[in-house]
């Protein structure tokens, strides 16, 4: 089983894309994607666009390879709109790659209008109808009954969660739970995973008395399920604020288990770039009519995507691999030899799945002209 996360808060955009590869299956949990349309005041920065733009193109590249695709609840961040924005994803971008793709929707009971209205225009775009999988169970894959988006009770309707088993090892998706209701923890836990991926508590809104005893029932769900699986995984609405790194970092001292966010499962920087939003404004300002333009096509993002990362290096927001500055991808890079996907994947937020990286540790001979992947390319 080899489990990709591609698109949650501490990898720079809203949502809990998740690609997960099995011998004879491609399963896609929760293939969309936000940026907040407001935080601090502000639109999405150019920046923020910019990364979120190649995430976007990564979860379209991967749906061509899925034979299952997994929609926990239809909020836009989590799934293809008819209706999208600027910045999320268009089912009509995707339609022809789900065609032929087994597709598990949560079923339309505990949801609001809007997610009942997206997930008819979902059947309808494509064509076919979609069964309620909540509570079924497919071969590798098991759908949880409706569980709470958040506290029981809180009437924000409900998320279905998925579990994947291959070979004895076992995964699963907690779409927006929040880690707010213990019934859905021992849920989770009865499946006895090795690996959770969940989403956190939204300490970045939490302010009143009662916020505080929500947050400490979060704590001591996290504890618990920590407690019965080997990783925990946990993201999206916790990462939404830097306070929620600093939550991780004491729930695993406290713990002594592993729990970690994304973009330490991905083995490299988080960018935690909607709590970075009105930092972003500060360094690189933008015009006023900057989103519309982007919106009719008038506005690109290329010159904010080169600039954004400067000052992320610039203010010490992100640490970059420590070869980066004599690595010859930059140097390729720097000369139009290479696109920016590789620094920017790779060289810029240290990631630590980089071949040639690993190689440069073990002291063994790599050519200048290996990509991070491992690729050969001659021709650089």
């Amino acid at each position: 089983m080899k489990i990709t996360i591609l698109g949650t808060e501490s990898l720079g955009v809203r949502g809990l894309a998740c690609f997960v590869e099995l011998k004879d299956r491609k399963i896609f949990i929760d293939p969309g994607i936000a940026l907040g349309w407001i935080r601090y005041g502000f639109l999405p920065h150019p920046f923020q666009v910019a990364v979120g733009s190649g995430i976007r193109e990564r979860i379209i590249e991967k749906l061509h390879y899925a034979t299952d695709v997994v929609i926990s609840h239809f909020d836009g961040d989590h799934c293809p709109l008819f209706d999208a924005n600027p910045y999320q994803l268009a089912l009509d971008e995707i339609r022809m790659s789900l065609m032929n793709t087994r597709i598990w929707a949560k079923g339309p009971e505990n949801s609001s209008q809007s997610q009942r209205e997206r997930r008819k225009a979902f059947s309808e775009m494509l064509k076919k109808d979609l069964p309620v999988p909540d509570g079924m169970k497919d071969g590798v894959l098991e759908f949880s009954v409706p569980v709470p988006h958040g506290r029981r009770g809180a009437e924000k309707g409900a998320v279905m969660m998925t579990c994947i088993e291959e070979d004895g090892e076992i995964f699963v998706h907690a779409s927006d739970i929040q880690l707010l209701d213990i019934e859905t923890i021992r849920i989770i836990a009865d499946w006895k995973p090795d690996m959770v991926f969940a989403s956190g508590p939204p300490l970045y809104r939490y302010s009143s008395s009662e916020d505080r005893i929500f947050a400490g029932d979060a704590w001591n769900n996290a504890l618990e399920l920590s407690n019965s699986v080997s990783t925990l995984v946990i993201d999206h609405h916790l990462l939404r604020g830097e306070i929620g790194r600093d939550w991780i970092e004491k729930l695993r001292h406290t713990s002594g288990n592993n729990i970690i966010c994304a973009a330490d499962f991905m083995n490299r920087e988080p960018l935690l770039l909607e709590a970075w939003r009105k930092d972003l404004y500060d360094w690189l300002p933008v015009p006023e009519n900057w989103h519309d333009d982007y919106k009719h096509g008038k506005a690109d993002f290329e010159n904010y995507r080169i600039k954004g990362w400067e000052c992320l290096l610039n203010n010490g927001k992100i640490k970059p691999c420590k070869w980066y500055h004599s690595c010859p991808v930059k140097h390729y890079t720097d000369k139009g030899k290479l696109e920016r996907y590789w620094i920017e994947n790779y060289c810029l937020v240290g990631n630590k799945n980089c071949v040639r990286y690993n190689l440069e540790e073990k002291g063994e001979y790599h050519p200048d002209y290996m990509l991070p992947d491992g690729e050969i390319k001659k021709n650089l």
